[in-house]
């Protein structure tokens, strides 16, 4: 549970500063402020998926209140427009909280009253529940919608095309239908109450986070009418806002099996109580109910990513134990393998081709199927799909694939060229490469190196000793190769990227993976240097920095337009699904120092780089880390406010690294 407390309900600044969020298993969402105030595009009561997981638009963008008690009125609501905020409801504010779901309570004189908002599984459905908690006597609730109707990508604007007035649904009393476009989608709305017809437009409401991003940041919204809902003390009325073809039956049902579906999430007696949201956090991703399942990377704007779900899969469904949905999600990349290559963006408009732009996404395909097989002990389905995959994929990068991504002769991978941006450092703007990595990255080869191990490892495991063999001797050949080319001397570190006699000193976090992954890719001396520099450059509370503060490159600051942003992504900002690769290289070092005290040791250096999580959850995405943050102090939470690597990261460290749970990842 996550409650605000009083002292931060009288700072309007730190309210809107806090983001909640509810999904629905398909990719769809509502979120906004805990002020109300829209900051975002993105915010919306109901943003549908209307080509699960991807095709989603801002319907129904909030809804405004306004509560009267005899002669008393107030609104409930709040809202931006350029240099005011008008009106002020969230100063009515006495409770917040995230138990699981959103709950909010208002006082406005002598009356209490209480409303949450959930998401029906499977469905295009918001429902909204309010509760006269406490109240001299009855109440009127007036209730007007806001629609927007358009991709989440972009903002609505006045026009004529738009037909804003509701259709009445005469079978069903207190619905309207809401469809301002022929063609277009549509929303049932239903309320215990007496609808009245007002069709309008508002103008000029003001996202200030669009704006501090260098982007447009007006919006024109439309509203049908207002319902007027009579509410008695302890009396409940709920309002449903839906993109499906019919309303749901039992809303109170809904509800009360979405509240326990949430805490069932969470394992009776987990070996760390600070994992408990941590469980609830990374079922917002998984959008298991789409076909085929796949993995939103984060919250508002990002979509289906390959590299994020393949790095976040441990956390988000090995931890947890969903290995049915693990499988059918294995299932489903094994059958996109395609030279080699893996998807890595699917476009949210549902149309056009997929992209494989990532020489990194296919690696950790194979680190997955590894895991998976290390969890389930299903050797069955590994023969049968994902040995297969992975010889598909091993064999493609060493003959060469799309990309110029290909095997040397002395056994690493290259990738790319000047132009290209392959692997997860990939931030670019026109022709404008802010962190070049063509040549052989060093966790590229990391990857590479633990994936023949992988490889072999599975194909002893279903019985096939001779291709056990061979990628064994394969293993050994990139491990030499890796050694000598990558080993910084001077630094005591690992060159970023080398590329034939030119090789990258800066110091990134990239080098954690070759201490992280299984197979003892560096002697231990080595290890242990590599995580010292780490600790002192690069770590920082829940997060790892891109790039060394000593680097003339690095920048501190996240901050304005998307030029500005972009430049800095890799290069100094801190990026908290990075803290996993720390933890894990912690651990590793730890259990290879080959006493239970240093392990004990390592166990609980890792626990402490988590001291900051409550923190963390309560600070930008409520319940949620962040995509990134800055690396300058205070290191302000910035990017997406719920991302699924940082989350599934933060809960497989947890879980693994410092508790000691789940099955060794040894090969």
């Amino acid at each position: 549970m996550i409650h605000l407390p009083a002292s931060l309900l009288t700072d309007r600044d730190a309210l809107t500063a806090r983001e909640w969020i509810v999904g629905n298993g398909l990719g769809a969402y509502a979120s906004g402020t805990v002020s109300g105030i829209a900051t975002r595009r993105y915010h919306g009561l109901l943003v549908a998926a209307l080509s699960p997981p991807r095709g989603r638009q801002v319907l129904i963008s909030h809804l405004d209140e306004t509560i009267t008690l005899r002669y008393l009125r107030a609104p409930l609501s709040s809202h931006a427009f350029p240099g005011v905020v008008q009106p002020e409801g969230w100063r009515h504010m006495v409770t917040f909280a995230l138990d699981p779901l959103p709950r909010w309570q208002w006082r406005v004189g002598e009356a209490v009253l209480e409303r949450t908002v959930f998401m029906a599984r499977g469905q295009n459905t918001t429902i909204v529940r309010y509760t006269l908690v406490d109240s001299p006597g009855a109440v009127a609730l007036t209730v007007r919608p806001f629609g927007a109707f358009r991709d989440f990508h972009h903002h609505a604007q006045q026009n004529r095309d738009a037909r804003i007035a509701a259709v009445a649904v005469n079978d069903r009393p207190g619905t309207v239908l809401i469809q301002p476009y022929e063609g277009g989608p549509a929303v049932l709305m239903q309320a215990p109450g007496v609808f009245h017809a007002s069709p309008d437009w508002w103008r000029g409401f003001q996202h200030e986070a669009e704006r501090a991003r260098g982007l447009d940041s007006q919006e024109d919204l439309f509203t049908p009418g207002e319902y007027v809902i009579a509410l008695a003390p302890g009396e409940s009325a709920h309002v449903v806002l839906t993109a499906e073809h019919r309303l749901p039956d039992d809303v109170a049902v809904l509800e009360a099996r979405e509240i326990a579906r949430l805490r069932a999430l969470v394992p009776q007696a987990g070996p760390d109580p600070r994992v408990d949201q941590l469980y609830r956090a990374v079922d917002l991703y998984r959008a298991d109910l789409a076909r085929p399942p796949a993995v939103l990377a984060g919250y508002p704007w990002f979509e289906d990513w390959g590299r994020d779900t393949l790095i976040a899969f441990t956390g988000l469904y090995l931890v947890p134990k969903r290995y049915p949905e693990a499988k059918e999600l294995l299932a489903a990349f094994a059958k996109y393998v395609d030279q080699g290559m893996l998807p890595n963006r699917f476009p949210d408009s549902g149309g056009g081709a997929a992209d494989d732009n990532t020489v990194d996404a296919p690696m950790w395909f194979l680190h997955a199927a590894r895991r998976f097989v290390q969890y389930t002990g299903d050797l069955d389905f590994a023969r049968r799909t994902l040995v297969p995959a992975m010889r598909a994929i091993v064999e493609a990068f060493r003959r060469g694939t799309k990309y110029n991504i290909h095997q040397r002769s002395d056994g690493l991978i290259w990738a790319g060229d000047s132009g290209t941006q392959l692997t997860w450092m990939d931030a670019r703007s026109g022709d404008t490469v802010f962190t070049p990595r063509h040549g052989c990255p060093v966790e590229i080869n990391a990857l590479w190196y633990a994936g023949l191990r992988s490889l072999a490892w599975l194909c002893a495991a279903t019985g096939d000793e001779g291709s056990a063999e061979r990628w064994s001797r394969e293993a050994d050949h990139v491990r030499e190769s890796f050694r000598e080319r990558f080993w910084n001397d001077r630094l005591g570190y690992l060159y970023d990227v080398v590329r034939d006699d030119e090789r990258d000193p800066a110091v990134r976090p990239n080098a954690l993976y070759a201490v992280a992954l299984p197979g003892d890719l560096l002697p231990l001396d080595q290890c242990e240097a590599v995580l010292r520099r780490a600790r002192d450059e690069l770590l920082v509370p829940m997060a790892v920095r891109t790039l060394s503060p000593s680097d003339p490159a690095y920048q501190g600051r996240y901050e304005g337009g998307p030029w500005s942003r972009d430049s800095a992504y890799h290069q100094g900002t801190a990026w908290p699904f990075l803290l996993g690769a720390y933890t894990a290289a912690v651990v590793r070092v730890g259990r290879r120092r080959g006493t239970p005290e240093a392990e004990a040791e390592a166990r609980a250096e890792a626990g402490r780089c988590f001291d900051g999580l409550a923190a963390a959850l309560t600070s930008y995405g409520l319940g949620h880390l962040p995509e990134i943050v800055e690396g300058d102090a205070p290191h302000r939470p910035v990017g997406c406010f719920a991302q699924a690597w940082s989350d599934a990261e933060a809960l497989r460290g947890l879980v693994e690294d410092v508790a000691g749970a789940g099955p060794e990842d040894d090969l």
